[in-house]
Order: C-alpha cells, then sequence, then structure tokens
C-alpha cells in the first residue's frame, strides 16, 4: 500500500474558515505567505525522507486553507525538491483550464520531474465553478471532455484539432512529450456514481475524499462491478483515499490535542468579520473528525480497514496541530506505521468483487 503526503499551503495566519467562500484578500499578510508556503515545502522534503511514496498538492481559490490556484507552480518547485517520492496533482479542476495548456503543463512538470507525475483530474465544487463563472450545468461534460482531450494530447504524435461544444482548438501538438508512456498514471473522481462509470470506461483510477469506509466499499464494488463489464480488473493502487490525520502517543492524547487544536481554531475565527457567497458544499464537522486519528496502533486499523475497501493509496492531510505536533505525528507514522502498510500486497483486491444493484 502506498501513502501520500497532501502539500497543503495552508496560511498559517488567522483567516477565516474552510466553510467561509470567497476568503477576502486583505486577510492575507504577505510575509506570512511566503513563511506557509516555505514550510509547506520543507514538510514535503520531510515526507520524502520518511518514505512517503508520494507528495501531492491540489487547486483552490480565494481559500486560505491551500492556496494554490495553480497547484502544478507547487509540483514544480517541489520537483526540484524532492527527488525520490513522485509528485501527485490531486487535482487540477478540469471546467476551470484549457485542456490544451494544461496538458503542455503536465507534459513539462512530467520531464522536469523525470517521469514522476501523478494526475487526478477532478470537476471541483460548485463555488469553484464560480471563480471564473464556468456555467455549471457544462462541468460534467467539460471534465470527462476535457480528460480524453488531454489523454490524445499526450499520445498523438502529429497535430490534430478538436471541435466540439465544450472545446474548439483549430491545431494541438504538445511539446515537450511526457516522459511516461503511453501517459502518466491518471484518477478521476469516485464521488459520484455517473464518474465512477466514466472512470471505470476510461480504464482510469477512481479517489475518495472525506467519506466513511462503508461509502468507499460501495463505491469501489461498484467501480469493479463497471470495470468487469469493459473487460479489464483495477487494482487497490487504482483507489485512492484523502483524509484528514493525526497521531499521538496515546488514542487520548491525540483526542485532547484535536479538539484543542479545533477548538483554538474556531475561536479565532469567530472574531473576524466575514460574509460568504458559501463554501464546499461539504459539511465542514466531516472535517473536524479526521479519519486517521490517534495511536500507531489505532491508525494501523484504520489503515487496514481501508485495504479491505479496495484502497491501495492513502493521501495523508497532516494539518493538525502547531509544527511540533505535526512533525511528531508524521514520525510517528513513519517509524511505526508506514513500514507494516507498505508490506501490504497492493495488487490484489484481500475479497472477491460484490456486485450492488444500487449504491
Amino acid at each position: 500500500m502506498k501513502v501520500s503526503f497532501l502539500g497543503m499551503t495552508g496560511y498559517e495566519g488567522v483567516a477565516p474558515g474552510f466553510e467561509i467562500w470567497p476568503a477576502p484578500s486583505h486577510f492575507c499578510d504577505p510575509a506570512i505567505a511566503v513563511e506557509s508556503v516555505e514550510r509547506t515545502m520543507s514538510l514535503c522534503e520531510k515526507a520524502d525522507a520518511l518514505g512517503f511514496d508520494w507528495v501531492s498538492f491540489a487547486e483552490h481559490h480565494y481559500a486560505p486553507y491551500m492556496m494554490s490556484p495553480n497547484p502544478i507552480l507547487m509540483a514544480a518547485a517541489i520537483s526540484q525538491r524532492v527527488k525520490r517520492a513522485k509528485i501527485a496533482l490531486l487535482g487540477p479542476l478540469v471546467p476551470l483550464c484549457n485542456p490544451v495548456r494544461l496538458a503542455e503543463e503536465l507534459a513539462m512538470l512530467d520531464v522536469m520531474s523525470n517521469g514522476r507525475v501523478v494526475v487526478l483530474f477532478l470537476r471541483g465544487t460548485p463555488n469553484e465553478h464560480n471563480t471564473y463563472g464556468t456555467p455549471p450545468e457544462r462541468t460534467r461534460s467539460m471534465t470527462q471532455e476535457g480528460i480524453d482531450l488531454i489523454l490524445k494530447a499526450w499520445q498523438e504524435d502529429t497535430p490534430f484539432s478538436w471541435k466540439s461544444e465544450n472545446y474548439d482548438f483549430s491545431t494541438i501538438s504538445i511539446w515537450p512529450r511526457v516522459v511516461q508512456k503511453p501517459h502518466p498514471v491518471i484518477y478521476g473522481s469516485g464521488n459520484s456514481e455517473e464518474s465512477i462509470r466514466y472512470a471505470a470506461r476510461r480504464r482510469i483510477g477512481i479517489a475518495f475524499s472525506f467519506v466513511p469506509p462503508e461509502m468507499v466499499k460501495a463505491w469501489v464494488d461498484l467501480y469493479r462491478a463497471e470495470a468487469a463489464k469493459e473487460g479489464w480488473e483495477p487494482t487497490p493502487a487504482h483507489v485512492i483515499y484523502r483524509g484528514l490525520a493525526y497521531l499521538a502517543d496515546s488514542d487520548a492524547q491525540a483526542q485532547t490535542e484535536t479538539a484543542a487544536f479545533f477548538g483554538a481554531r474556531a475561536e479565532a475565527q469567530s472574531k473576524l468579520q466575514v460574509t460568504t457567497m458559501g463554501g464546499p458544499p461539504l459539511n465542514a464537522l466531516i472535517l473536524g473528525k479526521p479519519y486517521f486519528l490517534g495511536s500507531p496502533k489505532t491508525v494501523l486499523q484504520d489503515f487496514a480497514t481501508l485495504r479491505d475497501c479496495g484502497v491501495g493509496v492513502a493521501d495523508m492531510v497532516f494539518s493538525i496541530g502547531d509544527h511540533v505536533q505535526q512533525e511528531h505525528a508524521m514520525d510517528l507514522f513513519a517509524q511505526h506505521v508506514l513500514p507494516e502498510i507498505h508490506g501490504w500486497d497492493e495488487t490484489k483486491f484481500t475479497a472477491p468483487p460484490r456486485v450492488l444493484a444500487s449504491v
């Protein structure tokens, strides 16, 4: 089983929380932003040294919890400081991007990292679609068609054109070519039945964020059933799970320190005077209940549950606590959990597929 470290690029000063969007930019002190970005890069280097398999980045806009409107910029910088781990974009928001430029930039990143790029293409949440005024009713078709276009662009060796309802390009010819052949490993969203069926048809991986294991199990079963209809069989390496993480020497200590962290953050944010157009349609309480929470022994059990659901890659978010606590949590994980899960077989599922009539 593989483990990814999410480079949050979170603003470390006092600013509006996850549920506030857009966050007014007057809360951003550029000096703190500089320190926050450097802190993220240092943690990515630490994760690489500890043996994490990937370092990852995601795209968000108008938000202090993740200052990465273009995650490829962060990934490019990290590719020159992290030399072993894969560089994972989890992920670019396809409807907000020119897909041809996205194909070009990701190809360039694959060259800069000597073939270490992994990509999860996402549709994004409704608030993100407001960033550039993307028509919400077109975002699903833009995402799926954009992925198809990018895959063709990476594999064609002669110029071609593309004309459709969503995209119109008279000439496409990608330079540089991707290092990985036929293209970097890619994933799609697994957060709806339609997206799962699309991923199965295209023979790409799927990813889940902040959902309970029973939901992961049901969706993985659907994914495997749909893949079987297409004549192929995914492995656990095709399935990513993202969750908040905090480890301490005991379960009680982890729970106490996590509660203290969220309590202090809520108190600081309550003093801010902000209005909002509406944050992501994800209950903030989910983010306040980390999946990977407790002693190393407990977290190892959490991983076993995910393994039995069919997950082969865990993208961990070590954003709880101060700097010392975050690094201690990473050290505990690397020392006591990572060696065990690295030994788990990622080439097969632990149980035969269970086909669901409905999910």
